[in-house]
């Protein structure tokens, strides 16, 4: 193979990889567009994590692009340096000229990616800021919760405590009718005994017989029981 054609060939494979390597970045620039602007808006910490992995996947693919063209730019100064190769201006400008697309590549590049890059740690901060802000609104409602809890405790206890005093003022004021009541009937029995001094007395002299009563049965059953402990013995 002749050396102008591995020249020809090596240009050709050079402006191949410039031109992936320009639809790459421009799918890695809308990317990190799209990142950038989600990450303004509140909430959307999910939607970047969702898109990460293609912003990622471009970056890959952008980087070995990078490094083909790079290995093809030196193969043209290689090609130009070669003793078999007669020197040429418009080669080696045709050569600077790639290199200095791959540079302002790479320079593209290092930029969409450091703006990215950006964009993360600003979604990443919003997201650590927000989730301090709801650990600590959960903290309140916790605390809340439970003063709340504490409040109802107490309140139940007051109206357990106000029912016990309520009963126990009921069965006072019963106990006052029922002593009134006691007192009015044996006040009225007083009475009525104070007037009729005949069943007073009858009444005293039941009480005796039974007591009389008492003391026969009791001797009775005295002299029984020594007549029969008599017999046995």
């Amino acid at each position: 193979m002749s050396s102008s054609t591995s020249w020809d060939n090596a240009r050709k494979h050079a402006r191949a990889l410039e031109t992936a390597l320009e639809a790459k970045l421009s799918a890695y620039s809308k990317a990190a567009v799209a990142v950038a602007r989600t990450s303004a808006t509140p909430g959307s910490s999910s939607a970047v994590e969702e898109g990460e992995g293609d912003h990622e996947l471009l970056e890959e693919q952008v980087e070995e692009l990078l490094n083909k063209l790079d290995q093809a730019v030196d193969e043209l100064f290689n090609l130009i340096n070669s003793p078999s190769q007669p020197p040429s201006s418009a080669m080696q400008h045709a050569a600077q000229r790639h290199r200095d697309n791959l540079e302002d590549y790479r320079r593209d590049f290092m930029r969409t990616k450091s703006n990215v890059r950006q964009a993360l740690q600003r979604v990443n901060l919003l997201g650590s800021v927000r989730k301090d802000i709801d650990n600590y609104r959960s903290a309140q409602m916790s605390q809340t919760d439970a003063l709340l809890a504490d409040r109802g405790r107490i309140d139940s206890s007051h109206r357990m405590m106000d029912d016990t005093l309520n009963q126990a003022y009921a069965t006072r004021e019963d106990f006052a009718q029922q002593r009134s009541m006691l007192a009015s009937i044996e006040s009225r029995m007083g009475g009525v005994l104070s007037q009729m001094p005949v069943i007073n007395s009858l009444i005293n002299m039941i009480r005796s017989r039974r007591r009389r009563d008492a003391i026969i049965l009791g001797c009775v059953a005295g002299v029984c029981m020594l007549l029969l402990l008599y017999y046995l013995f």
